[in-house]
């Protein structure tokens, strides 16, 4: 008899639980993407920015704060998440040696967020080609950056344009430069794409055959008399000599601390000059015109065209 109730109440209790409405568990939606914009018809520089979304698929930014969620922590407490754009590091993520880092900016004024991305879709969104990928773009005033100075640094999931404000009034010579540099930021990853390791260990190697005992990047220039052994008969050591364009933008007296930054001068360099004009300034350097026909051959591959 006591089985029988035993039975009678665990079906009993079985029954209520399958009649009761299963409990569903909701997480919020933390992993959400951030890179989009929404429109704002009132804000002339919003209403831009989602026109020049809505066009090209490329995020456009003003303010680094992209977004914002309530959460909860693990205590239960409510709190408000901002969601910032990272800038932190650069080309990859390469933390080695001293890598390339924003010091400053300060925010562009709305007024001016018009005329940049009139500039943005009339002489950089036409020459990108399909594969080269644009997480978002964030327009500044006042740039200052550790590597790659005041134009443009590519950083995690943004590329930073400044001095915006001055484009309508920059000279022919500036406006070349600074379309060179926001140019760089932006193919460099597609550049160094582990599909172009064959070439790019060439272009490394250009410069590294001039030393049996040393790697020649991040090698001090005053060790070049006794470091570097593979120049011909008579040539003097120096950075040109060498393959490299210069010395490290962040230390005039060392060769390129990394390989990816060697490939960052060389991309800037065929950006801002015709080949016509790099043959004219490095065509002496036969080293030099040797890593710069690798670079265009792997810009070209990716499809842009060298002129």
């Amino acid at each position: 008899m006591k089985l029988k109730l035993n039975i009678l109440i665990l079906l009993a209790f079985v029954g209520a639980v399958s009649c009761r409405k299963e409990e569903v568990t909701q997480f919020p939606d933390y992993d959400q993407n951030w890179l989009v914009v929404n429109d704002n018809p009132a804000d002339p520089a919003t209403h831009s920015s989602y026109l020049f979304f809505k066009e090209t698929g490329i995020p456009l930014y003003f303010n680094d704060t992209i977004g914002s969620q309530q959460r909860v922590d693990v205590f239960g407490n409510t709190y408000t998440h901002y969601e910032k754009l990272s800038f932190n590091y650069s080309l990859g993520g390469i933390q080695v040696g001293a890598p390339p880092m924003v010091n400053s900016f300060t925010y562009c004024a709305k007024s001016d967020v018009p005329a940049a991305i009139d500039f943005l879709k009339n002489n950089i969104i036409p020459v990108l080609p399909k594969g080269v990928y644009v997480p978002s773009i964030l327009l500044v005033e006042n740039l200052s950056s550790y590597a790659f100075g005041q134009y443009a640094f590519k950083g995690f999931n943004t590329v930073l344009i400044g001095k915006v404000s001055t484009i309508p009034g920059m000279s022919a010579t500036v406006f070349r430069s600074y379309k060179a540099a926001i140019l760089r930021a932006i193919f460099t990853n597609a550049v160094l794409n582990d599909k172009y390791s064959a070439l790019l260990t060439s272009f490394y190697n250009e410069s590294r055959k001039y030393s049996t005992i040393i790697d020649t990047y991040n090698l001090g220039s005053w060790t070049f008399s006794y470091n570097i052994n593979g120049l011909p008969a008579g040539v003097t050591p120096s950075f040109n000599a060498l393959g490299f364009l210069g010395s490290d933008p962040r230390n005039s007296s060392y060769t390129p601390y990394t390989t990816w930054m060697d490939v960052s001068m060389f991309l800037e360099a065929a950006f801002s000059n015709s080949k016509a004009d790099f043959q004219r300034t490095y065509g002496s350097y036969t080293s030099i015109m040797k890593k710069y026909g690798i670079i265009t051959q792997i810009l070209e591959n990716i499809g842009y065209k060298v002129q």
